[in-house]
């Protein structure tokens, strides 16, 4: 057995905080922030009056009738999208949320492990076919709206093209843009709620779709 020596365990100690403080120094560094100057403030969960399930469950009837909340999908999802919901009448049976990722056009992870048939298998070319929610703009929230600041953020990162900016006031069109949805258009993947910088809360949120809707009325989606 190795004998411990006072000179031997204060320079592992030393070492061990060492560690310690260059792991600290690393979890640090991985802290999101402004252009490395102040924090930046995740968003806010917003209450939705209709939560939403995802592309290929078909709708909330079938969705909370086959699911037996066996946590696949959460697991699968890797835009962290996918959660267990705290509501009681659905414990454990998984919602969309969009505060840490939104649901990408590409992405069909979740129907691919779903056992129950809660969430059908579908293609990324199905995917781009379904409507599962639509985007509100609530513009008391919104910056470009109450501090006429320039911000396209989710205009330009809509997939589906649904969101436009148009002048806030229709006789100036240099006054300050503001954005306007679509909601034939709008899929519901939640990327204006995601990338939206209004805080505390974003100005976009999804509300979900009873029943999703599978037509699409123009071909624009991005790939």
């Amino acid at each position: 057995m190795e004998t411990v020596t006072r000179r031997g365990f204060i320079a592992s100690a030393g070492a061990g905080a060492a560690v310690c403080a260059a792991a600290g120094a690393e979890k640090e560094d991985d802290k999101l922030t402004d252009g490395g100057i102040a924090d930046v403030t995740p968003p806010g969960v917003p209450e939705r009056q209709l939560h939403v399930v995802p592309p290929g469950a078909g709708g909330h009837r079938n969705f909370s009738t086959r699911c037996v909340g066996c946590q696949l999908c959460v697991n699968a999802c890797p835009n962290n999208v996918l959660r267990p919901s705290k509501d009681p009448r659905r414990v454990f049976q998984p919602e969309m949320g969009f505060e840490n990722g939104y649901c990408r056009p590409e992405c069909t992870k979740c129907g691919e492990v779903c056992p129950a048939g809660a969430i059908r298998r579908i293609t990324p070319e199905e995917k781009k076919t379904i409507h599962v929610g639509h985007a509100v703009w609530h513009s008391e929230l919104c910056i470009a709206y109450t501090e006429g600041v320039d911000c396209s953020a989710c205009a330009e990162h809509c997939p589906a093209k649904a969101i436009v900016r148009v002048p806030m006031n229709e006789k100036d069109k240099n006054s300050p843009k503001v954005p306007v949805v679509d909601s034939m258009l709008c899929i519901g993947c939640g990327a204006c709620e995601n990338l939206c910088p209004a805080r505390p809360m974003p100005a976009m949120t999804v509300e979900g779709l009873e029943c999703h809707r599978e037509v699409r009325p123009m071909s624009g989606l991005k790939k």
